[in-house]
């Protein structure tokens, strides 16, 4: 089965939330309250509050999975089977995964545990990389926490949840909580929650910081979890299999739920000590500590924790990794490479040391070649002197085509799926160096074995991949073409958050040849689905998206676009009433700070808004290829149509406005400018005119399949784990596009690429100007 013959049979059926004609909307500004104190309800919340309130019971010690919204459901449940059971039918699915028990997995099925099954290779390759990936779980918690907002009011009106123990909330439950508060928000319901605290953690100490929340008098500071609470349970250490305690760890820390992977990690820390156990053992434990500090923002303890780990470890094989791991983390989180470097080659010396290096031992340092090579992309990126880059990107060209010889014909899934990754960023290199049809061409060889597994949900980010490269080198059509394609499985999918990257792309590939009615249609449709979403962020830019087009375009804005822009860009809002001319709109769009994003080299498999762990400082994706994070649109009044140059500065780091560290950065930042300073939802002098390029013209955006069939692909995407494939859970730059361990053949990859061109970044249109 072929790309192509995949999105070929799409026919629309557009989802409910695009026939909405509906724009404008505020994001939450109150829904919970955080109490550290105790002190009576009245005068927290006030009178009122008295007769709504619903008590909900503390969870047990451990944050398990869903250890919070199970206390919740306990009392929902039986409240929405008296009152309105057709709910529950409603939602079955997602309800079903919140609802079954926990259990172990001795046959290593990948289907232990709540909510989200997670694949034994997604959990082991979570815990080998420094990376998050939470596209698929984020879906899963939009999901539930729609089931809550159309249950809760079984409860009753104006329900306000008063949380015993919410410090025990396990992070999940915390999430698809606050995500119901900003939705039933958003559809005009009222949700009070009131988290009463005992203590303090550093997720509630993000938490408090979020537009929605309000914290009663001051909170408790957070609190480091020290060993394992009392009646906490594991199972004897021992390495390997399917049953392996590490499988536990790595779903929790997959599923980023930190205080238990933190928990699970103390207990099996204190068994082991205990039965003197390997120091080997002992090393791996703390590097799995240091993985869930690093994720957290803990750079400087993680990587402490690692050299502790380091002055333990004998075997040498893991003494490579450790290197590997200190590497990696001060190469992604403090831009240093040159002391990446060192960590590297001491790695590669614990290798080299071994007479007979097994299979471990030469995946290792494979894994060590493709984190130079990323060193050397980093470096020649940011260098002004042309002969260095290229001799920079030459050697990360040789770096990886080193690393892919030594495990090309090796057997296992480790193996495997580094193939894949590597083959990936081989094509990722092609792009940075500006030779975007090789790319593209080198993409496609790779990845049609993957494809030709005919599961969709791999199609998505392969269409969206090519479309880059085809914008990016100047073909418009083309790239339309492909995120059309993209667009539409994303929909069959049932898959917004794709979605709203990929209408956003389209819209953005429309201004760029010249096609302002595409434009505006694409960019409505993003912004309609980013309002489902909630995220302020990407509304602020796809709303302003929509304005540029219809100002480029010279069109009547209606009366849902003029209401959403009062909210959100008001100066802009009050030029267009004055009914000043293009020129003068566009001067005011660009004061207001309405700049749009275009497409990064891959989509995002973080969804910080969702997760609400922050932001790392520097999209490295879009500074290695090259690529702006945000752009103003006003260059189109007096540049040709078709124009491809879609880059920053040579030097440039894409991110702007980055200045807090990634322990203060929320999914809730916006555009500059994009700040929502109105009540108005309507407005009486704008007439009811539609516009005539909105939900009409709408081209085919997801497949007509039935809902049986899009529940059964959702699963099978959740069951390849939280990734959306079974390989690795990755937001990394070295790895631009999802590999898979479940693809059952390699593909066919070349023994030599052409060295670079002289400043390959200037060449085929792409690249820093």
């Amino acid at each position: 089965m072929t790309a192509d013959s995949v999105t070929a049979d799409a026919v629309a059926s557009r989802p409910a939330w695009l026939q909405d004609p509906t724009l404008a909307w505020r994001p939450a500004a109150r829904g919970v309250v955080l109490c550290a104190g105790h002190h009576d309800l009245v005068d927290c919340l006030g009178p009122q509050t008295v007769e709504a309130a619903v008590d909900i019971g503390p969870p047990g010690a451990g944050y398990d999975h869903l250890c919070g919204l199970q206390e919740l459901l306990a009392v929902l449940l039986p409240a929405v089977r008296a009152t309105g059971p057709e709910v529950l039918e409603r939602h079955a699915e997602v309800v079903g995964l919140l609802t079954r028990p926990e259990a172990r997995d001795p046959e290593g099925t990948g289907r232990a545990g709540r909510f989200v099954p997670v694949s034994e290779t997604a959990s082991l390759g979570t815990t080998r990389r420094i990376s998050r990936e939470s596209h698929t779980t984020a879906g899963w918690i939009d999901r539930a926490a729609r089931f809550l907002v159309d249950a809760l009011p079984a409860l009753g009106d104006r329900l306000v949840l008063v949380l015993n123990g919410f410090d025990h909330w396990d992070r999940i439950s915390v999430r698809i909580l606050y995500r119901t508060v900003l939705i039933a928000d958003q559809q005009g319901r009222s949700i009070t929650v009131r988290g009463l605290l005992e203590a303090g953690t550093l997720f509630l100490e993000r938490f408090s910081r979020l537009r929605a929340v309000r914290v009663c008098a001051s909170g408790p500071a957070p609190e480091p979890l020290r060993g394992a609470p009392r009646g906490l349970v594991v199972e004897a250490w021992h390495t390997g299999g399917p049953a392996s305690p590490l499988r536990a760890i790595g779903d929790a820390i997959a599923l980023q739920n930190f205080e238990r992977a933190d928990l699970l990690i103390a207990a099996h820390l204190e068994a082991v000590a205990a039965e003197g156990g390997r120091a080997d053992d002992l090393a791996d434990l703390i590097r799995l500590q240091a993985i869930s500090e690093a994720q957290t923002g803990r750079v400087d303890t993680a990587v402490a924790k690692l050299e502790r780990a380091l002055e333990l470890a004998g075997k040498p094989e893991l003494r490579a990794h450790l290197n590997y791991l200190i590497a990696l983390l001060v190469t992604k989180r403090k831009d240093d490479t040159e002391t990446a470097r060192t960590y590297y080659r001491r790695g590669l010396a614990c290798i080299d040391a071994l007479g007979t290096p097994g299979v471990d031992a030469q995946v290792e340092k494979a894994w060590i070649l493709n984190g130079l090579a990323l060193g050397a992309a980093i470096d020649a990126r940011r260098s002004d002197d042309t002969k260095r880059r290229d001799l920079l990107f030459q050697e990360a060209f040789e770096l990886e085509f080193n690393a892919f010889r030594m495990v090309r014909e090796m057997p296992g899934d480790s193996a495997f799926y580094l193939r894949y990754n590597l083959s990936h960023n081989l094509a990722f290199l092609l792009q940075i160096t500006g030779r975007h049809q090789q790319a593209e061409d080198f993409l496609r060889s790779v990845s049609a074995t993957m494809l030709g597994t005919g599961r969709p949900e791999f199609f998505v980010p392969h269409h969206y991949a090519i479309a880059v490269l085809q914008l990016r080198r100047g073909s418009h059509e083309l790239a339309a073409a492909s995120f059309g394609a993209a667009i539409r499985v994303a929909g069959a999918l049932r898959d917004p958050f794709h979605l709203e990257k990929l209408l956003a792309a389209a819209g953005y590939t429309d201004l760029r040849r010249g096609d302002h009615a595409g434009a505006a249609r694409h960019y409505r449709d993003a912004a309609r689905t980013a309002r489902r979403l909630c995220d302020e962020s990407a509304f602020a830019q796809d709303l302003a998206g929509l304005l540029w087009a219809l100002t480029l375009g010279g069109s009547r804005w209606d009366r849902h676009t003029l209401t959403a822009a009062r909210v959100w860009y008001p100066d802009v809002a009050g030029a267009y009433d004055r009914g000043v001319g293009g020129a003068e709109l566009a001067e005011a769009l660009t004061r207001a700070g309405a700049e749009i994003a275009p497409p990064s080299s891959k989509l995002p498999s973080y969804l910080a808004a969702v997760d609400l762990e922050g932001l790392p400082d520097r999209d490295l994706n879009r500074f290695l290829a090259g690529i702006r994070s945000q752009e103003n649109p006003s260059r189109l009044l007096t540049e040709e149509p078709g124009g491809t140059d879609v880059s920053g500065g040579a030097n440039a780091v894409a991110v702007q406005g980055t200045s807090e560290s990634e322990s203060e950065r929320t999914g809730e930042a916006r555009a500059p400018g994009a700040v929502p300073q109105t009540d108005a939802q309507t407005d009486a002098q704008v007439g009811a005119q539609a516009d005539a390029q909105g939900d009409a013209q709408v081209g085919a955006q997801a497949d007509a399949q039935t809902d049986a069939q899009a529940d059964a692909q959702a699963d099978a995407q959740a069951t390849a784990g939280p990734a959306g494939s079974a390989a690795r859970a990755t937001s990394d730059p070295a790895d631009p596009t999802a590999a898979t361990a479940e693809t059952p053949a390699d593909p066919a990859l070349p023994t030599a690429l052409p060295a670079p061109a002289t400043a390959p970044l200037q060449t085929a249109g792409g690249g820093p100007r």
